[in-house]
């Protein structure tokens, strides 16, 4: 029964996209404070949150990983890794730890010095059937070459199968159910927020005085053409009323993972990942980046890249939808973020 009515509040949600679709935009430009570009995902969006922290870890200050891996766990060869990297049996955490300062050392990447000291929010559900928890420990593992363990949260004692937790899904803490959204009865969202941005105002469980704004994404891709690396035309933020008057404002980049972009479940994730509610009372800017399901190249469910489907520099600074992501954060911070 509560499938049934799952899916029914998923079809209302993803049918709001038309309420809120009001003409797509052109991406404007924000006062960014310093120090305060943050990054969340779930799943491939864990992997691509992972991937720009190390790769841009000189603009990136914060990082929430839900159910995602180590940095590079695919070794550009998903048919070869993928199974080792969903189940944490066989990642050679070591190996990416050296390819990481190899990166690091030709240029190709940020100095993992600035890795340490930022925090680091880490999700792991003990009953997740699509990425173990072992992964999620690779993870761990893996931080700890670069950064005191001091700096991690990692919750890998809550039994939640493999979805973005929030306390705004009706879905059980146990199912794996789309949009993989599910409740386990507290506030991630709260949690690394006040890890990255320390004493938090209220969440506003009202009306939102934010709005959220449909841009144009492929002013940030390659030949502006998103399509050509799964990634879609448009995108979405949440911008509070406060950033769009001109007051200081953080950003948070939130990513979703495999199944859950604007094509497949409409704003869903957009709308009621739990996240706005703090963003509209906090000064938080909130980019929504967006894949879409693709044959050419080969992503039928609309993941982000952490294996290589784009190409071989998916993980660098120079992979392609890497580039577009900061490229989109560089825009709303008026050209202010160094990477």
């Amino acid at each position: 029964m509560l499938y049934r009515f799952s899916r029914v509040l998923l079809c209302g949600f993803a049918l709001m996209i038309s309420s809120m679709a009001w003409g797509t935009s052109a991406l404007g430009s924000y006062n960014i404070a310093p120090n305060s570009v943050t990054v969340a995902g779930i799943s491939s969006g864990g992997y691509m949150a992972v991937q720009l922290q190390v790769a841009f870890s000189r603009a990136i200050y914060g990082t929430a990983v839900m159910a995602g891996g180590a940095y590079y766990c695919a070794q550009d060869d998903e048919a070869y890794w993928g199974t080792a990297c969903a189940t944490g049996n066989g990642v050679p955490v070591s190996s990416l730890v050296d390819y990481t300062n190899q990166q690091a050392a030709a240029g190709a990447i940020d100095p993992v010095s600035n890795i340490a000291g930022k925090p680091i929010y880490m999700f792991s559900g003990m009953l997740d059937t699509v990425n173990y928890q072992a992964t999620m420990d690779d993870l761990y593992s893996y931080y700890g070459s670069f950064t005191s363990t001091d700096n991690i949260t990692y919750n890998n004692y809550t039994a939640a199968e493999h979805a973005w937790i929030t306390p705004d899904s009706v879905v059980p803490c146990s199912y794996l159910e789309a949009p993989f959204m599910n409740n386990c009865g507290f506030d991630a969202e709260q949690t690394f927020l006040a890890l990255f941005y320390g004493a938090l105002n209220a969440r506003n469980n009202g009306t939102l005085g934010g709005s959220f704004i449909q841009f144009n994404q492929n002013a940030f891709c390659p030949h502006s053409n998103c399509a050509a690396i799964s990634m879609d035309s448009t995108g979405w933020v949440f911008v509070p009323k406060n950033c769009a008057q001109g007051q200081a404002c953080r950003l948070l980049v939130a990513l979703h993972g495999c199944s859950q972009n604007q094509e497949t479940i409409g704003t869903t994730f957009v709308q009621y990942a739990g996240i706005n509610e703090w963003a509209d009372s906090n000064n938080i800017i909130v980019l929504y980046p967006q894949t879409i399901n693709a044959t050419v190249p080969y992503n039928p469910y609309g993941c982000w890249d952490w294996w290589g489907y784009t190409n071989g520099n998916y993980a660098l600074k120079s992979g392609p939808q890497m580039a577009a992501i900061m490229a989109e954060v560089n825009k709303l911070a008026g050209g202010s973020v160094q990477f």
